[in-house]
């Protein structure tokens, strides 16, 4: 954004220097203005700066309102190229204020203004010429950045003052398209005189802060930017993309690999070696990026499912009371941990599993908080032991985190029902 800026900057500078000694040219470019973008301009693309609507005065909000104002605050902003005088700019607080360059990137908004003068024999001129010089440079940058749909509107006029807005469509690391989109402003506080302030926003970095900002700015400068906040489908796109890159399974060198299976969409099988080689075990698991398989064990999480799966010595045939202390172990934990307060824990009775001779399982279930946001989540601890040997079993623990559940979550709790002969059904993805 750094080299793109400068490269913005001399443009306008040299702009601004070409401007002084033509002022006869005032009556060509008053007959141009309102086609400052046609050079450049694709036919048929909408005309974006129609959907920026203004109060027709072109002037700043009153001190007075100014007061009232949550996220914006008066700067001023020196002409560094001309005779050093300052002129006011309102742009977010936070704003980076130095050597004539006024900076603010922060919410998905990125705010930028300078100053330029020209002469006072120029002041038909100044907008026209500013901002078609502005547009090519920036068209050309987009394009060569490797930005596709550039669609640049009219310039429209808001008393001396005068803006046009663009848009472009870029991509992401992983090629998911976002939509981009900007508008020029110049400020003309006097003669000759132009505070041109830009404002870009990147679909992809917006939050809750962003549309109250935007409302400020437009409050400002008496026009409204609602209409030019992206709305493109990058979050769906990206969220599409996320689910679609868990499904990508990539056995490690040497490991040994699930294989599919029919009827599954998410799970593979392969033998696992239990009890010292003593006892090959064939188990299902998901297929996926972080799935790891060793010769006696499954690793793998997706969709907001995670699973382990090895064999266990059991120490004693009395299996049913065993796990019976575990649930009511593992629900006291969570009940009394001292690390993080769960709440609304449950547990499960011991139930059976169909199709085994000596199959069990329980849940237990809570909500926890996230460590990033505090925000609570479900979380359900799955137990399931499968009897294969004397006082040796199949040990499949599943655990599920409905913060990470996705449109592929379902189906994949239905096949570990399938696999495993248990009950999720109390736990599928609600979009």
């Amino acid at each position: 954004m750094i080299k793109k800026l400068s490269k913005l900057t001399i443009a306008m500078a040299v702009a601004a220097q070409a401007l002084v000694g033509c002022g006869a040219a005032g009556n060509a470019g008053q007959e141009n203005e309102t086609t400052a973008a046609a050079e450049t301009e694709t036919a048929g693309e909408p005309e974006l700066s129609e959907s920026v609507p203004n109060d027709g005065r072109g002037e700043l909000i009153s001190d007075e309102d100014a007061a009232a104002l949550a996220y914006m605050k008066k700067y001023m902003v020196e002409d560094f190229f001309g005779d050093g005088a300052s002129y006011e700019v309102y742009a977010p607080d936070g704003s980076d204020n130095t050597e004539g360059f006024l900076s603010y990137i922060d919410h998905g908004i990125s705010f930028f203004a300078s100053v330029y003068s020209g002469g006072d024999e120029v002041v038909e001129d100044l907008p026209y010429m500013m901002l078609n010089e502005t547009l090519k440079s920036e068209k050309k940058d987009l394009e060569s950045n490797g930005y596709s749909d550039v669609q640049l509107g009219k310039v429209v006029k808001n008393g001396a003052d005068r803006y046009v807005a663009v848009s472009a469509i870029g991509e992401d690391y992983f090629g998911t398209a976002y939509q981009e989109r900007m508008l020029f402003y110049l400020d003309i506080p006097k003669t000759g005189v132009a505070v041109l302030w830009q404002i870009e926003m990147n679909e992809m970095q917006m939050d809750e802060m962003t549309e109250p900002i935007l409302a400020e700015i437009g409050q400002c400068y008496g026009i409204g930017l609602e209409n030019l906040v992206p709305h493109g489908d990058w979050e769906k796109g990206d969220a599409a993309r996320k689910v679609e890159a868990q499904d990508v399974y990539e056995p490690e060198e040497g490991e040994p690999a699930l294989t599919k299976v029919d009827g599954y969409q998410y799970l593979g099988q392969v033998t696992l070696s239990l009890k010292d080689g003593e006892i090959p075990c064939p188990v299902m698991a998901p297929m996926g990026a972080t799935t790891r398989v060793r010769e006696d064990s499954v690793t793998a999480s997706m969709h907001g499912v995670s699973i382990y799966i090895s064999g266990g010595f059991t120490g004693t045939d009395q299996y049913v009371p065993r796990m019976k202390d575990s649930v009511n172990r593992l629900y006291e934990q969570k009940i009394n941990d001292e690390s993080v307060e769960n709440r609304n824990v449950h547990k499960s009775e011991v139930m059976k599993i169909s199709g085994y001779q000596d199959a069990y399982y329980y849940i237990v279930d809570y909500e926890t908080p996230d460590t990033q946001t505090g925000e609570y989540y479900q979380t359900v601890s799955v137990n399931c032991r499968i009897i294969i040997a004397e006082k040796f079993a199949l040990l499949c623990d599943i655990t599920l985190r409905d913060n990470a559940f996705d449109t592929s979550t379902n189906t994949l709790l239905q096949e570990l029902e399938t696999a495993y002969g248990i009950d999720l059904s109390g736990y599928y993805y609600e979009e």
